[in-house]
């Protein structure tokens, strides 16, 4: 029986961590049947109207983040999801769709999911399977990811299980597993070439990414640039800065093109941060969303890991440290990170899976000899 892994697309980072956490399952139970990570929501509302849906959610983010703040803080203090789980009545029907095999454990990159497990199953339940919350940011932890029973929290990092104890998660069911991250991500950085190399994860959704673009692109670097799937926006960055960068639309070649660099500059989102973190690549944080991307960004400067770059100037002004003096804060940023994680946090989260999978088998086998 495969474990379901249940993501949404409210952000790459819950998507990234269950993709990763889904291979690892597949690769460490070869006899099991191939574990694919799950979207309810999407596979609920059908790719148009979820697209809408996550388009509402980064237009906000990105666009308006002190009103995102706001939502934000509300769902970490109020009641909002007790409030709005009655209308997700689409996506529990897809859960108990996923709930008719009887999976003895469930794997869990987004925060609703707990919640809708807790409103079909009571606690007690011999039905109700293992819960496993894999948590997708550091330090910055909304409530909500723990406002549901689990049987296990996993955290990114020390320091943000550290977060959830003190939020009252008994200590006993958190455990500091590390970020799960694609694989490919365990190969080797390329070692430094002469003249830095920095890569650019442009935002289209910023408004200043042209101007944020041509200032990284004035700094003595090989930059690549990349830029998504909006060829519009392709367009303008490639007129914005001719031979100065390689810029490169979609691809699914990111932990390589990520290796091959020396230092990335990107918004603070999980997926981004954490496999930078756990490929040992320093960072330049060029855009941080209120709530959930500040603690994945205080984890890496404060750290000592990186640095802030919020305008086009600050960024281009912490590329050219970076590589100053020879390389000295590059270098120190680099030491720094090897403490802060690493890429095995997916074979690590699996694992767990396959031993609470077992325990479950175990017990249910016992409950059934005694009836």
């Amino acid at each position: 029986m495969a474990i379901p892994v249940l993501t949404a697309g409210f952000g790459e980072g819950h998507n990234a961590a269950a993709r990763a956490v889904a291979e690892a399952l597949t690769r460490l139970s070869p006899d099991a049947p191939p574990t694919v990570a799950r979207d309810l929501f999407e596979e609920a509302y059908g790719p148009e109207r979820f697209g809408r849906q996550r388009r509402l959610y980064l237009d906000l983010a990105n666009r308006a983040p002190l009103l995102w703040a706001g939502v934000y803080h509300a769902l970490d203090r109020l009641p909002l999801v007790a409030l709005g789980l009655p209308f997700l009545g689409p996506v529990a029907r897809r859960l108990d769709d996923a709930l008719e095999a009887r999976p003895r454990v469930i794997v869990s990159t987004y925060p609703l999911y707990p919640h809708l497990l807790a409103r079909r199953f009571r606690r007690d339940d011999p039905a109700r399977p293992a819960v496993i919350t894999v948590v997708t940011d550091s330090l910055s932890v909304n409530r909500v990811w723990h406002g549901a029973e689990s049987d296990v929290w996993v955290a990114p990092n020390e320091p943000t299980a550290a977060v959830l104890v003190r939020q009252g998660v008994p200590p006993a069911k958190v455990r500091a597993l590390g970020f799960p991250v694609n694989r490919r991500l365990r190969a080797p950085a390329a070692e430094p070439a002469a003249r830095p190399r920095v890569l650019l994860m442009l935002n289209p959704g910023r408004r200043d990414a042209v101007a944020l673009a041509r200032a990284v692109a004035a700094c003595d670097v090989d930059l690549t640039v990349t830029v998504g799937r909006d060829a519009d926006f392709r367009s303008a960055v490639e007129a914005a800065l001719g031979p100065r960068a390689a810029v490169v639309g979609w691809t699914d070649r990111l932990p390589e093109l990520m290796l091959a660099h020396d230092l990335i500059l990107t918004k603070a989102g999980g997926a981004t941060t954490h496999e930078a973190v756990a490929a040992n690549i320093p960072l330049v944080f060029t855009q941080v969303i209120p709530g959930q991307e500040a603690g994945n960004a205080r984890l890496v400067v404060e750290g000592g890991g990186g640095a802030y770059g919020l305008t086009p100037a600050a960024a281009a002004a912490a590329v050219d440290a970076a590589f100053a003096d020879g390389r000295r804060r590059w270098l120190g940023w680099r030491r720094a990170l090897a403490g802060l994680g690493d890429p095995l946090g997916a074979d690590r989260v699996a694992s767990l899976a396959l031993e609470l999978d077992q325990a479950r088998r175990e017990s249910r086998s016992a409950m059934r000899a005694a009836s």
